[in-house]
C-alpha cells in the first residue's frame, strides 16, 4: 500500500509541529506507513491541491485561521466530493457547528491530546484501508474481502487463506501476504499463522478461539506482541 497521506494545516507553528509529530508517532505505533505534510495557511494547502483533493487521504484543518480559514477550505473540498476526510481542529466548541455541512470526519479541541487524535486518525484509517486485497493465483488476480479473512497459514512454501466457508491457496510466503494486508488489523500469533484481530473471540491457554469455533496455537515467541496488538485493536475499535 502507498503511504497514508495526511495534510496538517495550522497557522500556529507550535501546534502545527505538535500535530505533525503526534500523527507520525501514532501511525508508527500502528505499523502504518504515513506521510505527513504541514501547511502554515489554507492558501498554501489549496495550491498543493491543484491536481485534485486526492493528493491527501486525510486533512487536519484549523477551523479558524487568518485569511482563508480551514472552514473555507473544507467547503471547497466538499464541492470536490470529499466526505469524511476532514478533521477540524478548533479552540472553541461553538465553531464546530459551522463545519457540520461539510461532512467532517471528526472535531478536535485544542489543546489536542494524543488519545483524542489517535481516535480520530483511526476513524480515518478504517475508512481508507482497502476492503479487498489482491492475491496472484495461476496468472490472475483474486480479490478477497479483508473482513472475511479469518486467518492465514504458511504451509508448503505457500500460504492458505482461510475465509468463512472456504480456503484458498497462493504461491507466496506468509511474510509477503502480510505485507499486502492493511496494518493494524492482522497480527502473528505463531510463526505459521497470521490472524484477523476482528475474528478473535478469546485468548488463553496457549491458543486462540476464533468466531466460528476454530482454535489456533499461540506460541511463546509471539504471545506478548499478539496480546498487545489485540488490546490496541479492541481499544481503537471499541470492541467491534
Amino acid at each position: 500500500m502507498q503511504p497514508y497521506r495526511i495534510a496538517v494545516c495550522e497557522d500556529e507553528a507550535p501546534i502545527r509541529e505538535q500535530l505533525s509529530g503526534l500523527c507520525c508517532s501514532i501511525l508508527s505505533e500502528w505499523g502504518v506507513e504515513g506521510a505527513v505534510t504541514c501547511f502554515a495557511s489554507a492558501d498554501d494547502l489549496r495550491e498543493a491541491l491543484e491536481p485534485g483533493p486526492d493528493a491527501f487521504d486525510l486533512f487536519l484543518l484549523d477551523i479558524r485561521m487568518e485569511g482563508t480559514s480551514g472552514l473555507d477550505l473544507a467547503r471547497w473540498l466538499y464541492r470536490q466530493g470529499v466526505r469524511e476526510r476532514v478533521i477540524f481542529v478548533t479552540g472553541a466548541a461553538e465553531y464546530a457547528v459551522e463545519g457540520y455541512r461539510t461532512h467532517p470526519l471528526h472535531y478536535l479541541l485544542k489543546p489536542v491530546e494524543r488519545p483524542a487524535l489517535a481516535e480520530a486518525l483511526w476513524l480515518g484509517w478504517e475508512r481508507h484501508r482497502p476492503r479487498t486485497v489482491l492475491f496472484r493465483q495461476d496468472g490472475r488476480d483474486v480479490a478477497l474481502p479483508t473482513e472475511e479473512i479469518l486467518y492465514l497459514e504458511g504451509r508448503n512454501h505457500g500460504v492458505e487463506i482461510h475465509l468463512a466457508g472456504e480456503t484458498q491457496s497462493f504461491p507466496i510466503s506468509l511474510a509477503e501476504a502480510e505485507a499486502l494486508l492493511p496494518a493494524g488489523f492482522f497480527s502473528r500469533c505463531h510463526k505459521s499463522f497470521l490472524v484477523n484481530l476482528a475474528a478473535v473471540e478469546d485468548i488463553g491457554g496457549g491458543e486462540l478461539l476464533l468466531r466460528g469455533g476454530e482454535r489456533l496455537p499461540v506460541s511463546r515467541a509471539f504471545y506478548r506482541s499478539f496480546q498487545s496488538d489485540l488490546v490496541r485493536y479492541v481499544n481503537r475499535s471499541g470492541g467491534r
